[in-house]
């Protein structure tokens, strides 16, 4: 019996194995150091505090290492103090901590002993705890940096392997702790289940399979669906049509593209699934420290700002003048709006909206600037802050958008230019 799959190896990559001296790891160890798939490789240990013989089981799993020539490395982590700590059940906070060390390690992979029975309690724990399909597919066998030899293998033949082969190992006595909830599916669920099918873990692989190909499927279309999603500083801006069927595994990636990689649960994207049927304009509060907006044709997510409320009013000139929202050139030489300022009403001021401002568009028809801003899609977040030339409650010109129907450059007159430069 060897561990599965040749691809998983390669000569000129280092390796740990992760081996805590039970007999999964310490026939995986044993497997491993008798192979010619691997040269460079060592052992790494941790010993969790949670079991006053912890420490020994480290040195019985580093004495084994003396007997074969391997290098075997002991790492110590406060599973209790962190668990009390955070908050966090024995369980989770032992992964987190194990797993920390892991990815510490100076090495290209590192070899887990989990088996296909392990598969089949998490699978199964999985569903139980309300996961979707990438929890429902069970454990990969390569991950990342993280593989695992001997998931094709149950327990039994592991089991079988170290009887055969002389391997030693321990006993963790908080394996039979039911208290936990791996070792109360292990050794109460599965055997009722077993008693309706004895089949019944290689059914629960079978269903596992046939999840994770169709999640590589939807995965394979999350991907190409996140190359059409924006990315700037302000966030991302996903289009809306995307996520009109609830594509979870786009949010996924987005969020991932923007940092987050916690806190995110099933309400969240049922709240962002359903602000995309909102009107435009609308938001929602993600509790992670990012909004999502709905921007007409796109949802925009992006971390929770204090947005800067403007109020100023400086008279209108030619030439250069500051604003708090940018620099404004005015001539007869560059870019931006063109208008005919001598159309323009004396009085007129740069400002930004007020209560009760009409706008003339190009090409005619007037009605409340906010009324024309909801209709060309500008989002309420980015209204406060637009530049406009005024007189009175009159709204001439909204800087890099639109000029009003009463500045049009008719034919033979000389234009004049107006850009803003923001800061």
């Amino acid at each position: 019996m060897n561990p599965q799959d040749d691809k998983l190896f390669a000569r000129n990559k280092r390796y740990a194995l992760a081996v805590s001296g039970g007999v999964d790891s310490m026939v995986m160890l044993d497997m491993l150091a008798h192979s010619e798939k691997i040269r460079d490789f060592f052992v790494v240990t941790v010993n969790h505090c949670i079991r006053p013989d912890a420490e020994s089981d480290c040195r019985f799993v580093a004495d084994y290492c003396d007997k074969l020539g391997v290098e075997c490395r002991i790492f110590r982590v406060d599973v209790p103090a962190y668990a009390a700590e955070r908050k966090l059940s024995t369980e989770t906070a032992a992964r987190i901590l194990r797993y920390r060390v892991f990815d510490g390690l100076d090495c290209d992979y590192v070899c887990l002993a989990h088996n296909a029975d392990d598969n089949a309690e998490t699978v199964l724990m999985h569903i139980i705890r309300g996961s979707g399909a990438k929890g429902a597919s069970g454990i990969r066998q390569k991950s990342g940096r993280y593989i695992r030899p001997l998931l094709q293998l149950t327990r039994a033949e592991i089991e079988r392997y170290a009887r055969e082969h002389d391997v030693p190992f321990v006993n963790d006595s908080t394996n039979d702790d039911t208290r936990y909830a791996r070792n109360f599916i292990r050794h109460k669920v599965m055997p009722l289940l077993e008693e309706l099918n004895p089949a019944v873990k290689q059914n629960i692989l079978r269903f596992a399979q046939n999840i994770a190909s169709d999640d590589m499927r939807l995965n394979a279309q999350a991907d190409k669906s996140i190359r059409r999603v924006r990315f700037d500083d302000d966030g991302a801006h996903i289009p809306a049509k995307l996520l009109a069927d609830g594509d979870q595994r786009l949010l996924d990636r987005v969020f991932a593209r923007l940092g987050v990689h916690c806190d995110i649960e099933q309400k969240h994207y049922f709240s962002i699934f359903g602000l995309v049927n909102n009107c435009g304009g609308k938001k929602i509060n993600l509790p992670f420290g990012y909004v999502a907006y709905n921007d007409y044709d796109c949802i925009t997510i992006r971390p929770e700002k204090q947005l800067a409320t403007y109020r100023f009013e400086i008279p209108f000139a030619l030439g250069r003048t500051e604003t708090p929202v940018g620099v404004v050139e005015v001539g007869q030489n560059g870019c931006g709006l063109r208008i005919d300022v001598s159309k323009l009403p004396d009085g007129a001021v740069f400002r930004t909206r007020r209560e009760g401002d009409v706008f003339t568009k190009f090409g005619g028809g007037t009605k409340p600037l906010n009324r024309y801003l909801i209709d060309k899609k500008v989002p309420e977040r980015d209204r406060d802050g637009l530049l406009l030339i005024a007189v009175g409650n009159e709204v001439f010109a909204i800087m890099g958008l639109e000029i009003s129907e009463k500045l049009r450059v008719d034919e033979g007159a000389t234009p004049t230019y107006i850009e803003l430069k923001t800061h």
